[in-house]
C-alpha cells in the first residue's frame, strides 16, 4: 500500500501533468490523505497516542515539558484530530518549500526524493514532535531570506516549544547568507570535517551540547556509529554540494548550505549516530538543492552523473529500510482509522 501510494503521489507530480495544470496539488492531497488516516503506522504511533491520553489524563508523560506540545495535547483531545491537523501544516510547509523554490519541471525529482529517501517523509510521519519544529523551521528559513533575526528566532523558539532541541539552530542563522563559497572557505569547512571526524574535538563538542540536553547522554553510552558504507555514500552527496554549490544563485546558495550542513552532520554520525536526530532539521533542504544544482548544471553528462548517482542511493535506502526487521515491522503494513470499530 505504502509503496503504490508513493507511485501515484510521485505521477501527479510529473513536469508532463504539471506543463498546463497544477496536478502537483493532488500529490499532497494523497500524501495528506496517507498521513491523516494512518493509523499504528511508524515506530513512535502508538507511543504517541500514549503521550496524548496521559497528558489529557493529568499523568505524566514524555515531552510534556515542551510547552507547545503540551498544550496542543490539550487543545486537540481527539488524537487522530491532531494527526490530521499536523500532516496538514506539514503537507502546505513541504508542497510550498517545493513550490516556491523550483522550477515546475523540477517538482517531481524533489518529490522522488521525499519519498523514496525513507529518512525524511516516513521518519517524518513517526518524529511526531521534531516533525512539527522542523516546520517551523522551514518557515523561519524564509526570514534568512530577508535577513530578518528577530522573525527567525521566533519560529525557532515556536520549534523548541515542540522539541527542545530546535534551540541549537538559532545560531545557523550566522552561518547562512546567500553569498558564494570562496576557496578558503572550502578548504575551512573541509579541515573542519576532517578535524571533527579524526580528532577528539568532536567529542568534546558532543559533550559540551548534551550538558544542556542530559536525557538524549543515553545514546552516547550506546557508541553506536553508521557504517562505513553508509558514511561513504552520504560523502558521494556532500562532493556533489560542496562542488556545484557556487552555480546556484541568491537564496537558491542558502538551501545549498543547509543541505551541505546535512551531509556534514550525516557523515560526521560515522562516530555516533545519534547525531542524526539533528540531521531532520537539514535532511529535507536536499529535496530542494538537489533539483537546483541539477538544474543549474549546463553540462549534460555530469547532470546524468550527479541525477542518476544520487537517485540509485536513495533507492538502495529505500530497499535496505524495508529489509530491515526493525523499519518493516513498523511501515511493512499501512492501516487505517476506517477499519477500527
Amino acid at each position: 500500500m505504502t509503496h503504490v501510494v508513493f507511485i501515484l503521489s510521485w505521477v501527479f507530480s510529473t513536469s508532463i501533468l504539471n506543463r498546463k495544470f497544477p496536478f502537483m496539488i493532488l500529490t499532497f492531497v494523497t500524501l495528506f490523505l496517507f498521513l491523516a488516516l494512518r493509523y499504528e503506522y511508524g515506530n513512535d504511533y502508538l507511543s504517541y497516542l500514549y503521550i496524548h491520553s496521559a497528558i489529557n489524563d493529568g499523568m505524566a508523560a514524555w515531552g510534556e515539558d515542551e510547552f507547545l506540545f503540551k498544550q496542543l495535547n490539550l487543545i486537540v483531545p481527539n488524537f487522530q484530530w491532531m494527526i490530521a491537523l499536523l500532516s496538514f501544516f506539514y503537507v502546505v510547509v513541504v508542497y510550498y518549500l517545493i513550490k516556491k523554490s523550483l522550477p515546475r519541471c523540477y517538482y517531481w525529482i524533489a518529490v522522488m526524493i521525499l519519498l523514496i529517501n525513507p529518512y525524511l517523509f516516513l521518519i517524518h510521519l513517526s518524529s511526531i514532535r521534531q516533525t512539527i519544529a522542523l516546520c517551523f523551521f522551514v518557515i523561519a528559513i524564509y526570514f534568512v531570506f530577508k535577513r530578518k533575526l528577530i522573525p527567525y528566532c521566533i519560529f525557532v523558539l515556536l520549534a523548541a516549544g515542540f522539541h527542545k532541541s530546535a534551540i541549537l539552530l538559532i545560531p545557523v542563522y550566522f552561518v547562512l547568507s546567500a553569498n558564494r563559497i570562496n576557496g578558503k572557505s572550502f578548504f575551512g569547512i573541509v579541515f573542519m570535517l576532517v578535524a571533527l571526524l579524526f580528532t577528539p574535538l568532536f567529542d568534546f563538542t558532543l559533550d559540551w551540547v548534551l550538558s544542556f540536553f542530559p536525557r538524549y547522554s543515553y545514546y552516547l553510552t550506546l557508541e553506536l556509529g553508521n557504517s562505513l558504507r553508509s558514511t561513504l555514500l552520504t560523502f558521494f552527496y556532500f562532493l556533489m554540494i560542496i562542488l556545484n554549490i557556487n552555480r546556484l544563485e541568491g537564496k537558491e546558495i542558502i538551501f545549498g548550505k543547509l543541505a551541505l550542513l546535512s551531509t556534514s552532520v550525516s557523515i560526521l554520525s560515522y562516530k555516533v549516530s545519534m547525531i542524526t536526530r539533528m540531521n531532520i532539521y537539514f535532511e529535507l533542504f536536499m529535496i530542494v538543492a538537489i533539483p537546483l544544482i541539477l538544474y543549474r548544471t549546463k553540462s549534460v553528462g555530469w547532470k546524468l552523473f550527479w541525477f542518476i548517482g544520487s537517485v540509485s542511493i536513495y533507492f538502495l535506502r529505500y530497499y535496505s529500510f524495508f529489509q530491515d526487521p526493525l523499519w518493516e515491522a513498523a511501515y511493512g503494513t499501512y492501516k487505517t482509522i476506517l477499519g477500527l470499530p
